[in-house]
């Protein structure tokens, strides 16, 4: 076979692949957005008597960044909002607990054939805390001596523990497991999902005791792709 006639084969082999390029395309594009939601959050060991939720914002910047088909890396940077709250022997507490978190999320995206894409993720997250309060409310009678609301920092509240008992602290970072999913919707050349998540932490929030932050979470995401 000649030269020319094998480089016009080429080039009839190039544009009968093309098509099909430009339709595979968008599932390797990273894209990049913003994640908000709420969250229902508690913290688990008895640190707090009758926990219940507190309800708080999350909130931040997200990537997937496709390795594979269906198979993506989600990293995200989030400020979120964990603790609990408690109402127990005329006491009622919030601890309002305020993180920094980095998860870095293994996503999934589960076959279909229409427009809606469910998906499933999961991974580790690290997390740094901002911010550590202790609100407390005494009903008249509960604590002889003390009545009314009170506030009070943890590392504060910490160093007043220390005279009794030296090495009590609230633990400033902690790991997380993080599992959740959702459905996914292109609009435009844009992606807005909309999912659930749980966030299990890994560290003890007081080191004196089991307790471990909680988070279920109801999430949604804007997400654009990145053009060079």
């Amino acid at each position: 076979m000649r030269l020319h006639d094998l480089l016009l084969n080429a080039a009839l082999a190039a544009i009968s692949w093309t098509p099909s390029l430009s339709q595979s395309t968008p599932q390797w594009t990273p894209r990049f957005g913003v994640i908000g939601g709420a969250n229902w959050a508690t913290v688990s060991g008895g640190y707090f008597p009758k926990a219940s939720n507190r309800t708080g914002f999350a909130g931040g910047l997200i990537a997937v960044l496709p390795v594979a088909p269906r198979f993506a890396i989600q990293p995200e940077l989030m400020f979120t909002l964990k603790g609990a709250n408690s109402d127990s022997g005329g006491i009622s507490e919030t601890g309002k607990f305020d993180y920094i978190e980095l998860p870095v999320l293994a996503r999934f995206d589960i076959p279909t054939s229409g427009r809606v894409k469910p998906f499933i993720y999961g991974g580790p997250g690290v997390a740094y805390r901002t911010s550590c309060m202790l609100k407390a409310h005494y009903a008249i009678g509960a604590v002889y001596g003390i009545d009314g609301d009170h506030t009070v920092k943890c590392d504060e509240l910490a160093r007043q523990g220390q005279r009794v008992s030296p090495g009590v602290e609230y633990r400033r970072t902690d790991v997380d497991g993080i599992i959740g999913g959702g459905f996914a919707f292109d609009i435009g050349n844009r992606t807005i999902t909309a999912g659930v998540r749980y966030d299990a932490g890994f560290v003890n929030v007081f080191n004196r005791n089991g307790s471990k932050n909680r988070v279920l979470s109801f999430v949604g995401t804007l997400e654009s792709p990145f053009r060079k």
